[in-house]
């Protein structure tokens, strides 16, 4: 417990400093957790005994942010289907890979990569405020889930896929995630200076983000155990891999751009 609670202060003492510096900070971050968990994703289905063309994959994450800054969203949108038009056509020269192989390659395509693209999206084009929605509110809420499943959890929630996550701790975890939102709001607020709506917006977001956290922290939870590993990595003590940090911000990002589009369009 004390191992894990040091850990997730340090990392977010590391998003803090992301959010005050930018720029070189954000790249470089970025752009390392996007390769790890290519990396990450790419071991998982070594072990369940496929072997996915990983070359384009990395390509594409390692330069994904530096692209879009270039190029904007139609440059970041080609590059990514470059590389996935190249991760396919390596087949055609590598009559070992099979079909599967490839299968598994393109769904890597999709699920993180896809939502890296997303995530950098909101990091560049959006700023400090709608990238702070994405972590937020599915960080608070996997804490207080933690916390409070930990304690007084008793009832499971989905036992075939995660044995330890229960319904008292989904419960708390979206308390979280509403608080996540209230939490965004004040710093847009009071620190950025950002003209925001009602705060009852970003409670409706925090809970909205709190419900699709859990999706992606379930989903990872299913691949993993489909697989038959614990963790996608071991690079944070007591956490996992970044995979295991980032699966439920990652599905959170999506919202996160909707919400900041739409409320543009209401302040």
């Amino acid at each position: 417990m004390k191992t894990r609670v040091i850990v997730g202060l340090a990392l977010v003492a590391v998003f803090v400093l992301v959010l005050v510096f930018g720029g070189f900070v954000t790249f470089a971050l970025f752009t390392a957790v996007a390769v790890l968990s290519m990396y990450e994703m790419g071991s998982v289905m070594k072990k369940k005994g496929f072997a996915p063309f990983m070359g384009g994959l990395y390509a594409c994450a390692a330069l994904l942010y530096a692209v879009l800054m270039l190029y904007k969203a139609a440059g970041m949108a080609i590059w990514c289907a470059l590389c996935v038009m190249f991760t396919v056509a390596e087949r055609l020269w590598n009559p070992k890979r099979t079909m599967e192989d490839i299968i598994c390659s393109l769904f890597i395509a999709i699920y993180p990569l896809l939502f890296y693209a997303i995530l950098a999206y909101v990091a560049c084009e959006l700023g400090n405020g709608a990238l702070l929605l994405c972590f937020a509110s599915p960080l608070l809420g996997d804490t207080l889930a933690y916390f409070v499943g930990t304690a007084l959890g008793k009832h499971k929630l989905c036992p075939d896929i995660s044995p330890k996550k229960t319904i008292e701790g989904s419960i708390a975890g979206l308390l979280g995630s509403v608080l996540g939102g209230v939490l965004t709001w004040v710093v847009s607020r009071l620190w950025a200076g950002v003209l925001c709506p009602p705060i009852w917006y970003a409670m409706l977001f925090g809970l909205l983000c709190g419900v699709a956290g859990q999706l992606g922290d379930l989903f990872a939870s299913m691949v993993k155990r489909w697989a038959g590993v614990k963790d996608y990595g071991t690079i944070f003590p007591a956490h996992g891999g970044v995979m295991d940090r980032l699966d439920s911000v990652l599905f959170c990002a999506p919202l996160s751009l909707l919400y900041v589009s739409a409320m543009a369009l209401l302040v």
